[in-house]
């Protein structure tokens, strides 16, 4: 987007096959609908598209994740941007349900609200705690490497950066971003999250923005 601060903008893959069959390759790939909902994103993302009243979406680089389903998803906005893709070793998923992993929610529970325990399946608390970590030094790595690029992209064009990632990943990356681990997101495919460096801290400007699906297409 013109203006502005560094953008960093993150889309989670299209629909994979490993979604309609849990337990198949974890690498698996897109099915034909996530090929559809990956092709409308990179077709809406190269028309610039207006957000707001006053700026236009502009993307200079692209980023993947290694995972097939990723690299697919990336490779169509990459083509109809013109843009070389890169694959970033730090965008790749957990080998683990991250959800499960995270640290007890803060005490007390809000009014009105009953505490779900989250199995965490046979790892141990403080196993389950150290996998977690070092999976959020993972996405602070890869936050760190985007935000680097995109402020070249800033400063450059004016553009942002766009990173295919995954659902564990993402929210780990914005709990980075917000500074804690007390809140969680749902990621839809190919749904798109906005972070913008303003004022010393990040704002999350996007959430699942998804103007390019019509509502039958939006899956997760």
């Amino acid at each position: 987007m013109s203006g502005g601060g560094a953008r960093i903008l993150i889309a989670r893959h299209g629909q994979s096959l490993w979604q309609l069959t849990p337990g198949c390759d974890d690498d698996s790939a897109l099915t034909v609908l996530g090929h559809r909902q990956s092709l409308l994103l990179g077709r809406w993302l190269a028309a610039g598209p207006r957000v707001d009243g006053t700026r236009r979406l502009r993307i200079a680089a692209v980023y993947t994740s290694p995972l097939l389903r990723a690299r697919q998803t990336a490779a169509y906005p990459a083509a109809l941007l013109g843009a070389g893709l890169e694959t970033r070793e730090d965008l790749r998923e957990a080998a683990f349900h991250v959800a499960a992993h995270l640290p007890p929610a803060p005490e007390p529970v809000p009014a009105g609200l009953a505490r779900v325990r989250t199995p965490g399946g046979p790892a141990s608390e403080e196993e389950r705690r150290e996998a977690y970590e070092g999976f959020k030094e993972q996405a602070r790595s890869a936050l760190t490497g985007l935000a680097r690029s995109a402020e070249r992209a800033r400063d450059e064009d004016g553009g942002a950066v766009l990173a295919v990632s995954h659902g564990g990943l993402i929210k780990t990356l914005l709990r980075l971003a917000a500074g804690t681990d007390a809140v969680c997101f749902r990621i839809y495919n190919t749904g798109l999250c906005g972070l913008e460096w303003r004022r010393d801290r990040w704002h999350l400007v996007h959430l699942n923005l998804w103007d390019h699906l019509p509502p039958g297409l939006r899956t997760r």
